[in-house]
């Protein structure tokens, strides 16, 4: 049909709005039925009708008509067009968007029907939608609430046409299947009240203009979860101090967002606790960062907690109770002695003897143990490199014995001893310096070596004995000389003297030595036991004086 074109139509129930169209019987009598905005259009210049037409291009004619209403029977009655809610349309081609009611007739083989068509609606137009995937911000995030934002929809960056007439900012909640949506006017934002804490929220926002298909494509789904009230990020934010039988210092650290949970300022603390197995809590409040607690039973376990206070006066659940005792009012470590032997070179043992009072069924000691700390080996100016001074614990296995023998330590060393009883209250401790000793000898020079002078003097050099050897200050060193006899024990000496220098000259005029004889020359150190104590290690070496 020359000078006209065919639209393509799908009648969608969606769309559906009322108008003054009037349907045209045989009779020309005019009455109300269901009328519909054309939504979903097509025009084509030729083909068949399809279902499921995209939505309509830009600046495509849109057109409110109506339908006979047998034209919508659904469920088992065809329509006479054969697909429900589908017909084929002859319109000028040259009608304008907007204009004068024109009247349109369905093809000769169903012209028992006609229907009025109302071409003076605006041409379609693309609805407007933001440029942004996700143009929403969130701000002022609570435990029970948010605020949102949006950026004024701008048409030359946004898609779509304008002008906006409404924006609506929809809410979905867990378990929600639909979204709720909030008209906003113009209003570039809205505060959420009323939400639950700890939740994920999904937000969206659609533009409106002033169309009847002006409800643009809601943007991408965001996430906004809601806070809590302020808590500590640690589990067991408190500590226990200046433990007595009847109080306890509780402190704790000042709430901070960077690390912390929940959303704050902290205005309050509240501290609960209570004996270990009761129901009742006490509470104390405070805005600083510290309580004492008193009047407590000695030697009780308590649960002590703690809960923190927002702005809006809400709190906290309370923490993970722990659990304080306090002390055993009677129990006491009354003496802490010692003595000290040795029975090796360089090793000593320690006695260690103690007492305790006030050890009750409620202060009982369950173990206990003593601590060797070594700080000193005397006559080497400190621990040596080569010597272990990580602490010695020693445990006592029976809980009433009150000494204990301990061996392998360092003779004629400073030792930090401490004395521990822990009891289900806690720990008491007692300590005291102890200084072991040596009874035996101090241990043999070292180094020794012969020099050989040019006009034949033979000189021997030696160094102290080992530092961890030693049973006091080395104030002499005693040297023998003797002849040099095969299997023999304890030759006689041809020379025996004391020096307190760690060398000595042999000279080869000495009228006690004779030329060309093996002689054997041997060395020891005395102490502070005086230049008599003989009993101690020597080193010896043979040789012989060349002429």
């Amino acid at each position: 049909m020359e000078g006209h074109f065919l639209i393509q139509v799908l009648l969608l129930s969606s769309f559906c709005l009322l108008t003054n169209c009037c349907l045209l019987s045989k009779g020309g009598a005019c009455g109300l039925q269901n009328s519909f905005y054309g939504g979903r259009l097509s025009f084509v210049d030729e083909g068949d009708l399809r279902q499921g037409s995209p939505p309509p291009w830009a600046n495509q004619r849109v057109f409110v008509f109506q339908m006979p209403s047998w034209f919508f029977k659904g469920g088992n009655y065809r329509s006479k067009f054969g697909h429900r809610g589908i017909g084929r349309i002859w319109i000028p081609e040259e009608a304008p968007c907007g204009g004068e009611i024109s009247k349109h007739v369905f093809p000769s083989e169903i012209t028992e029907q006609a229907f009025s068509l109302d071409s003076s609606l605006p041409c379609y137009q693309t609805p407007p939608s933001y440029d942004q995937s996700e143009p929403l911000e969130f701000s002022d995030v609570t435990s029970t609430g948010v605020t949102v934002t949006w950026p004024a929809w701008n048409e030359t960056v946004d898609h779509g046409h304008g002008p906006i007439v409404e924006y609506r900012i929809q809410i979905k909640g867990p378990g929600e299947e639909e979204f709720t949506e909030i008209p906003k006017g113009r209003q570039l934002f809205h505060q959420f009240t009323g939400l639950r804490e700890r939740v994920d929220y999904k937000f969206r926002i659609s533009v409106f203009r002033d169309h009847p298909f002006g409800e643009g494509t809601p943007s991408n789904e965001q996430t906004c979860r809601t806070s809590g009230p302020p808590s500590f990020a640690n589990p067991e934010p408190l500590e226990f101090r200046d433990l007595t039988s009847s109080s306890v210092r509780v402190s704790w650290p000042e709430w901070d967002p960077r690390v912390d949970s929940g959303t704050g300022p902290v205005t309050r603390y509240k501290i609960f606790y209570r004996q270990e197995g009761e129901r009742r809590w006490t509470t104390e409040e405070t805005s600083g960062l510290f309580v004492l607690l008193t009047e407590l039973t000695d030697g009780t376990a308590y649960e002590v907690a703690i809960s923190l206070e927002d702005m809006n006066g809400d709190n906290t659940n309370a923490s993970v109770a722990q659990i304080v005792t306090t002390a055993c009012e009677d129990l006491v470590i009354t003496d802490l002695s010692y003595t000290s032997s040795s029975r090796r070179v360089g090793y000593a043992r320690a006695v260690v003897m103690w007492s305790v009072e006030g050890d009750t069924d409620s202060c009982r000691v369950l173990s206990q143990n003593l601590s060797f700390r070594l700080l000193d080996v005397l006559e080497c100016g400190g621990v040596p490199p080569t010597v272990d001074a990580t602490p010695r614990v020693v445990d006592v296995k029976d809980v009433e014995a009150r000494t204990r023998t301990v061996i392998h330590l360092t003779a004629n060393s400073l030792y930090n001893l401490t004395l521990s009883l822990n009891t289900q209250t806690g720990t008491y401790q007692r300590s005291m310096s102890i200084q072991t000793v040596t009874t035996r000898p101090t241990g043999e020079p070292t180094n020794l070596l012969p020099e050989q002078k040019g006009n034949g003097d033979l000189v021997f050099h030696w160094n102290k004995p080992e530092c961890s050897k030693r049973n006091g200050p080395i104030n002499s060193y005693y040297y023998t000389v003797a002849t040099f006899i095969p299997n023999a024990m304890n030759p006689p000496p041809v020379i025996a003297e004391h020096v307190e220098d760690n060398k000595i000259r042999l000279r080869i005029r000495d009228e006690r030595l004779l030329q060309n004889q093996q002689y054997v020359f041997t060395v020891r150190a005395t102490t502070g036991t005086g230049s008599n104590d003989l009993s101690s290690p020597t080193t010896d070496m043979q040789f012989v004086f060349e002429s």
